[in-house]
């Protein structure tokens, strides 16, 4: 059915959402400030550094971002994958479909982490957010990543795990599956997410290999 599957990387190769928490209260704490972890994940998750700046009296965006990247640099190395992940990305190679990733987060913290994984191979090409103009939920990554590929939008599926993704990869013309495990429930309002109308809606890579016919 696809020739060519485009994965996100928060939230969905990795379970990093708690990771991004921790990340977030280390730059807070450079300010000798804290917050409750539900304020962050209300107010910071998917928000423009110099808007949440503006809302809790912090100096400057590009500040922030320096902070939370710093903080990102010691939470990410205990990042892991969800169970499943590898098998599928394996398994979607061996049927000769090309695999890549579309990512907003930095390169230099995405390759430390696949590097270390032992994954980063795994991938025909990956386009973070140091590679576009324009994050999702523009299509920009995602149609760079085909462009990379040589492939077309009809034959290829998006995984991700929030509205970015499927906005991002319906606006790129792809298919679109919507990773909702339980463990982000935390983080995400799962009614509003699905209310995005993915073409596919997992809660386990198991399910999604089904679903693709690799299980």
């Amino acid at each position: 059915m696809y020739r060519t599957i485009l994965f996100d990387f928060d939230g969905t190769l990795v379970p990093s959402l708690e990771l991004w928490l921790q990340a977030f209260q280390y730059a807070l704490a450079q300010y000798d400030r804290t917050l409750p972890d539900q304020t962050i994940i209300d107010r910071f998750y998917y928000r423009e550094y110099a808007d949440i700046c503006a809302e809790f009296d912090l100096p400057s965006g590009p500040e922030l971002r320096d902070h939370v990247h710093d903080g990102l640099t010691i939470s990410f190395q205990k990042a892991g994958l969800y169970e499943g992940v590898q098998q599928l990305i394996e398994s979607c190679r061996a049927s000769d479909m090309k695999v890549g990733l579309v990512t907003t987060s930095p390169r230099l913290q995405v390759m430390v982490v696949l590097t270390r994984l032992g994954i980063a191979g795994l991938f025909d090409t990956i386009v973070t957010g140091d590679d576009v103009t324009h994050c999702k939920p523009h299509p920009e990554p995602v149609l760079l990543a085909l462009s990379n590929l040589s492939e077309s939008h009809d034959a290829t599926l998006f995984v991700g795990d929030y509205i970015f993704d499927v906005v991002a990869g319906r606006a790129a013309g792809t298919k679109t599956a919507l990773f909702l495990p339980e463990r982000h429930r935390r983080f995400y309002d799962f009614d509003r997410l699905r209310a995005t109308g993915p073409d596919i809606v997992f809660a386990s890579y198991h399910d999604l290999a089904s679903h693709l016919g690799l299980g």
